[in-house]
């Protein structure tokens, strides 16, 4: 009997963070790059990498989201003008994040997986925090099974 050779989707996930710092994306935040959420009240710009979905098949594989989140801008004015917006998001940043790590994501042949976008970034409203979401499809091809 041969032995097992599954990733989790822990492994996925590592291995796009690997990618990711590779690219030099660490160095471009002021916050981190971290697995499934960032941290309580993170005000700071980070990368959080998540996994939508992951299965055992012998191409084994699965679809894991990239997430920039940046700041807000501050003081932009608004209609009242005894009001201030700090709503709107900071989309020249948000996509120059993005670029670097699609840039970085699509195409990648590791040593043992490989990488492709499934959507190359937009922008997604939470609430009063805007990220830049990135999805990737994951590969890796199992041969313990025939």
């Amino acid at each position: 009997m041969s032995k097992r050779e599954l990733k989790s989707s822990v492994d996925g996930m590592e291995d796009v963070k690997l990618v990711l710092l590779s690219a030099g994306v660490a160095d471009m935040l002021s916050g981190e790059v971290r697995l499934l959420q960032r941290r309580l009240n993170s005000t700071k710009e980070d990368c959080v990498i998540n996994t939508l979905i992951w299965d055992a098949e012998q191409i084994q594989g699965g679809i894991l989201n990239v997430n920039f989140h940046v700041p807000n801008l501050t003081g932009e004015r608004s209609d009242n003008p005894t009001a201030v917006d700090n709503t709107q998001p900071n989309i020249p940043r948000l996509h120059e994040l993005g670029k670097v790590a699609a840039t970085a994501l699509d195409g990648f042949e590791g040593f043992d997986f490989s990488l492709n976008l499934r959507d190359p970034g937009q922008l997604d409203n939470h609430g009063n925090q805007w990220i830049y979401n990135i999805q990737v499809e994951y590969n890796f091809l199992r041969k313990d099974i025939t």
